[in-house]
């Protein structure tokens, strides 16, 4: 399933850069983004009942006129699944984002992206004898003018069986954050 979401977020980049284009360090910008997750149940397992609360410190730069590679660090992750009986998770983890934006050269209006993050923690996912995860994921938003945006994302969290269990989580995720 990782493979799949991978290979999702390369061709969402690779389409949207112009053989043009180059990274703007200089013209990047932070976010800060908090996130809430709920567990959803899909393929052979439930996670209902399940949530994640996030932090988010990007550091977004443009590489086209739509388009922005931002890296990522989740400085702190917090996944409850007692319903399970099992303990909560918390960790760290870095990553990288991908997004395309629908008003040019100034990144803001309705975007989609992309996401993927390698997860150290504490503890571990029912069902997951790994505590090294990756979070990969696809979203919409939009980002205002003034800086502020909201995004809706579909993630998941497995080991890509660096375990040997690797029972994933699927979780859909409210975030909200400000850009300076």
């Amino acid at each position: 399933m990782n493979r799949i979401w991978v290979s999702i977020i390369f061709v969402l980049f690779v389409c949207a850069m112009p053989a043009s284009a180059e990274l703007q360090w200089c013209e990047g910008r932070w976010q800060l983004e908090l996130a809430g997750s709920a567990g959803i149940h899909s393929g052979g397992a439930s996670r209902s009942g399940d949530y994640m609360l996030k932090a988010l410190v990007e550091y977004e730069t443009p590489f086209s006129s739509r388009c922005t590679l931002g890296l990522r660090l989740l400085p702190l992750f917090v996944y409850d699944q007692d319903c399970r009986g099992a303990d909560t998770v918390w960790g760290a983890g870095v990553g990288l984002g991908v997004r395309v934006y629908s008003v040019a050269n100034e990144y803001r209006g309705w975007f989609a992206e992309g996401g993927v993050h390698a997860l150290g923690h504490k503890n571990r996912f029912a069902g997951n004898s790994s505590n090294i995860n990756f979070l990969t994921g696809v979203g919409a938003g939009y980002k205002c003018k003034a800086g502020w945006h909201g995004v809706l994302r579909w993630e998941h969290i497995s080991n890509a069986n660096l375990g040997s269990d690797n029972s994933g989580a699927n979780v859909v995720t409210l975030g909200v954050g400000y850009a300076f």
